[in-house]
């Protein structure tokens, strides 16, 4: 009996130990390829690798077993809106921009990728070498400008009027991509979109002749994976990807999912 009651308080420590180390990561992600969507019943994507990743870390450097439980969505209002309203252990997975405006429901990540916006033209348009008045106007002086109101590509579209075009047309389309078939269509046009709108669309239409213009790109936003407010996971996750920036995995990552240029402009240095 002396012998057998160690051995029991050693098991009962070691379980005890281990359900306190154990913890369930709630992540609830936008079905949005490529950062994260159901392939093959399992969730997968750019957004997924990452905390996938992080997961890992929390085991090996924290010595916190994390169990991930998946929750699809195919709205961003409604991910947003089950963030908000969660338990303290959940994270969100939208490609949802930083906005400080929205830090007083809930809280942001520090960023995992830059929300880059292209601005599109023709491809038999001329190219526009350096960002100046002159060869703004020489490309873009007799176009009309396609955007999406109520957006940060309106805001980009709003600042060239003011600093370079001041008599530029600006005509509204529903989407980016609208925005894209409108600019394939007529030498006319151009505007921004998204840059992994613009990924996706020439990747879907190769024969579409559309190109960016690299002097106006803009990358002043940035991604962020969103929490409810109190959340342990902000601290955790930005101590992680402090060092994860660094390494070898995250640009793989990139360029795993979005190809070798476009990762290296969308990298978080």
């Amino acid at each position: 009996m002396k012998t057998l009651l160690p051995i029991l308080i050693v098991a009962f420590c070691n379980v005890f130990c281990f359900s306190q180390a154990s913890d369930t990561l709630y992540v609830h992600y936008l079905d949005h390829p490529p950062f994260s969507t159901l392939e093959n019943g399992a969730p997968k994507g750019l957004e997924i690798d990452i905390i996938n990743d992080y997961i890992l870390w929390q085991k090996t450097v924290k010595k916190t077993n994390v169990i991930p439980k998946y929750t699809s969505f195919k709205d961003v209002d409604e991910l947003y809106a089950s963030v908000k309203n969660s338990s303290h252990n959940t994270i969100g997975l939208g490609s949802i921009t930083v906005n400080p405006d929205k830090t007083k429901e809930i809280e942001f990540t520090s960023a995992y990728l830059k929300n880059v916006a292209f601005c599109i033209s023709n491809g038999n348009a001329t190219d526009i070498k350096a960002k100046t008045q002159p060869e703004i106007i020489k490309t873009f002086g007799v176009m009309t400008a396609l955007t999406v109101t109520n957006t940060t590509l309106n805001k980009y579209v709003n600042e060239l009027k003011k600093s370079y075009l001041p008599d530029l047309k600006l005509m509204a389309q529903p989407s980016g991509t609208k925005i894209l078939d409108e600019i394939a269509k007529n030498i006319l046009y151009f505007g921004y979109v998204d840059a992994i709108t613009f990924w996706v669309y020439v990747k879907n239409n190769p024969s579409k002749f559309v190109k960016i213009q690299k002097p106006l790109i803009q990358s002043k936003e940035e991604f962020g994976f969103i929490l409810p407010k109190g959340c342990n996971q902000k601290n955790l996750f930005n101590e992680f990807f402090t060092g994860f920036k660094k390494t070898k995995n995250y640009p793989l990552i990139l360029e795993k999912h979005l190809g070798s240029y476009m990762g290296q402009i969308m990298a978080i240095n």
